[in-house]
């Protein structure tokens, strides 16, 4: 059992006017001496201090002094949707593994990031100003504009390492290695859950009528749902800009389904607060912004007892070691949700994985590696594979196991966290 994912206060933006004006490829940064982030590292480790973690949850101290080995990086933080706390976590991890883990084999990670709107365009133009820094690698953080990035590092010979892979393009480029599926595999995997250990027979989804909404509500949720044993799937589209979402929520709950599946990254809590409104009892499932403390609040009690599907277990020492990272170099209020934990435990694995490898890591070895024998050790998740096989038409994928998290009061809870769920076999692919 754990608190919500408390970020310490609303994460939708990081200094989005000043991102604005100093565009893609505005800054470069890395573990000890971050220019683009120097000083919000600083501004966090002081407003911490206060409370500052154990040095026992990281370990002894052992500094890379080396030269350093750079890796580029692309996150959206501009533009309608953001996720500033995906680089901010790689910030952290970098940090941990630079100050406390020796690098990889001696050498700091150099962090060179570029600042996106999600856009396709913005991020090619991105990936092209990072391609000219010579990273040995790409950090996959969170940014729907890959479409426009990949073919540039495939052009430029480089790996996609990790980070949110939002999008069929990534996940499956032939350079590119994914740890997890956030918003499709663990999506799949609620599905699977749903009538295989809720009995839900009836469903009702609610989704957003945009082109990344109709993806999981139309193309994962439906499928996955009817294949594992629900009968009657009803979806339902919520316009994204809506401010009253209640009459497609009196829509789901007209036909009193056994379970209604929440698929909606903003305002879930107004919508599960209609949704009580109109006496719905039925069981509810939903994605990991639900889960945020605004959510939660504005849902006023009606949150309660949800089912959502994560990636990583939050109940051991690697997750503790997270948030003390957090905690000492992450920016201040940046959010501690599904969207850090990948980003930091990308970081995470690439170190690992690039420690095995003798020599200046490149392309082919770091690649070879990666997909070199099976269930290489996952940073807070469940061992990885990269044979192709773990999710259906998405070959760069390499896990596809989940863990279920409810919400009891004030508490995230994971009832099991050696319960993995698969929807191998459910979910035939997009």
């Amino acid at each position: 059992m754990r608190s919500l994912r408390t970020p310490w206060a609303a994460a939708a933006v990081i200094g989005a006017a000043a991102l604005a004006a100093a565009g893609c490829g505005s800054s470069s940064s890395s573990s000890a001496s971050s220019t683009s982030s120097a000083a919000a590292t600083s501004s966090a480790a002081a407003s911490s201090s206060s409370a500052a973690p154990s040095a026992s949850v990281f370990g002894t101290p052992h500094k890379a002094t080396g030269s350093p080995y750079v890796f580029g990086l692309i996150n959206d933080e501009t533009g309608a949707v953001t996720f500033p706390e995906s680089r901010q976590a790689e910030i952290a991890a970098t940090n941990y593994v630079n100050n406390y883990l020796d690098g990889i084999n001696g050498h700091p990670i150099q962090l060179a990031d570029c600042i996106s709107d999600g856009t396709a365009p913005t991020s090619a133009r991105c990936a092209s100003e990072l391609v000219a820094k010579h990273p040995i690698a790409i950090l996959g953080a969170a940014d729907t504009g890959t479409p426009g990035s990949l073919p540039v590092y495939a052009r430029a010979g480089l790996a996609y390492l990790g980070g949110v892979p939002f999008t069929p393009v990534e996940q499956n480029a032939p350079n590119s290695i994914q740890f997890w599926s956030v918003s499709l595999g663990d999506n799949a995997a609620a599905s699977v859950y749903a009538p295989k250990s809720l009995g839900v027979k009836s469903a009702s989804v609610l989704y957003f009528d945009n082109s990344q909404g109709k993806v999981a509500g139309l193309g994962i949720i439906p499928p996955v749902m009817k294949a594992a044993g629900v009968t009657s799937v009803k979806t339902v589209a919520v316009p994204p800009t809506t401010p009253d979402p209640s009459p497609e929520a009196a829509t789901a709950v007209s036909s009193h389904p056994d379970a209604i599946y929440v698929d909606i990254p903003n305002n879930c809590g107004v919508v599960l607060k209609d949704i009580k409104a109109l006496g719905y009892s039925g069981k509810l499932l939903g994605i990991d912004p639900c889960t945020s403390p605004q959510a939660i609040s504005s849902a006023a009690g009606a949150a309660n007892g949800m089912y959502i599907a994560t990636a990583f277990d939050t109940t051991g020492t690697q997750f503790a070691q997270f948030v003390a990272a957090m905690k000492k170099w992450a920016a201040p209020n940046t959010a501690i949700d599904g969207i850090a934990e990948a980003g930091f435990g990308t970081v995470m694995n690439v170190r690992n994985m690039l420690a095995t490898i003798k020599g200046t890591p490149t392309t082919k070895t770091i690649l070879a590696a990666f997909k070199a024998g099976s269930d290489h050790p996952n940073f807070m998740s469940h061992p990885y594979t990269c044979d192709g096989t773990a999710v259906a038409k998405a070959v760069s994928i390499c896990n596809d196991y989940y863990l279920m998290e409810q919400i009891q009061g004030s508490k995230l809870v994971i009832s099991d966290p050696t319960d993995w769920i698969t929807s191998k076999g459910y979910f035939k692919g997009l």
